[in-house]
């Protein structure tokens, strides 16, 4: 994976980035994490200023393509790309070698954690049932419950916008049994939505009442502004990483600065009070005691695309 930056490289990068004074993020992370995650940075490192662009998948992946097809890099860190995106960034030249210190502390397991030189793992995404506490007082208690509803008050995310949503619903299947989501959609014209974002909010306006599985920090944020939802996790839940790589743009050192701390206690603690399982053993807002958890398998483009298709095919009746 290459060596850890000696402390002497560290402090030129240090001293570097409060030189070059501010560092731009294209992110996918919650609205919580999204404003926490830069004041507390700035809080460690006052003389550099974040920008996080917050986008879905797609438009992160589409941005950073063209301007890297450009040449013309704008960011300076990104963050929640599939792995198959970053590894595509990397054979591009793209992006520069994450040996900050944070991952080379034990506590980080860099072995598991780092799954390539130009990339690390800053925390997990899970997914849990969702739905709305006016419409649904009992809440969700198992997948048979989806079926019980009027098929046009369940959302669910298209997962045309990326691999790992086609990957959970396929798990989604497994779990809940062979032509579950042939019984959901097949001619019910269920809402679909191109993101989990905007599937909580119509959740939390109550133009569904429940939503199949969505990132619980999405649930939270919504809860945290007043929202009347609420989600669980069930046994199998989804777990999607979250991995950060640093481009070889504007402000590197800027950019390794933010990594570092994004992947040292400090760090990990914001990302375990915005929702997401940190990396790191730190507090968290929810307990995961005796829940199985199971982690994202990415997705072959083939398999995406035949789910894809078979989607389609499904919403369409």
């Amino acid at each position: 994976m290459g060596k850890i930056m000696s402390e002497a490289e560290w402090a030129e990068v240090v001293e570097a980035a409060n030189k070059e004074g501010e560092v731009v993020v294209y992110g996918t992370m919650n609205a919580a994490l999204t404003t926490l995650l830069p004041q507390e940075f700035e809080k460690a490192y006052p003389e550099i200023d974040v920008t996080y662009v917050r986008l879905s998948p797609a438009d992160v992946e589409a941005r950073l393509g063209a301007e890297i097809a450009s040449g013309n890099v704008v960011a300076d860190a990104v963050d929640n790309l599939q792995n198959i995106v970053v590894d595509g960034f990397a054979d591009k030249g793209a992006l520069l070698p994450l040996n900050v210190p944070a991952v080379g502390v034990p506590e980080f397991d860099r072995p598991v954690n780092q799954r390539t030189p130009f990339s690390a793992y800053i925390g997990t995404v899970p997914y849990g049932w969702a739905w709305n506490t006016n419409l649904l007082p009992e809440g969700i208690t198992s997948w048979e419950d989806y079926l019980e509803l009027d098929p046009s008050l369940v959302g669910a995310t298209d997962p045309s916008i990326g691999p790992a949503v086609a990957s959970l619903y396929m798990a989604t299947e497994d779990l809940a049994g062979e032509g579950f989501l042939d019984k959901l959609l097949a001619g019910a014209n269920p809402k679909i939505y191109p993101g989990s974002n905007p599937a909580v909010t119509s959740l939390a306006a109550g133009e569904i009442a429940a939503v199949l599985p969505v990132p619980v920090a999405n649930v939270i944020t919504a809860q945290q502004g007043g929202s009347p939802i609420d989600f669980t996790l069930y046994e199998g839940s989804y777990t999607i990483p979250t991995e950060l790589a640093v481009l070889d743009g504007p402000h590197p050192n800027a950019a390794r600065v933010w990594a570092n701390w994004f992947l040292s206690e400090e760090g990990q603690k914001v990302v375990g009070q915005g929702g997401q399982l940190p990396i790191l053993p730190v507090p968290t807002l929810y307990d995961t005691e005796g829940i199985e958890l199971v982690r994202d398998k990415p997705l072959p483009q083939d398999e995406f695309v035949a789910f894809q298709r078979r989607w389609a095919e499904l919403v369409a009746g």
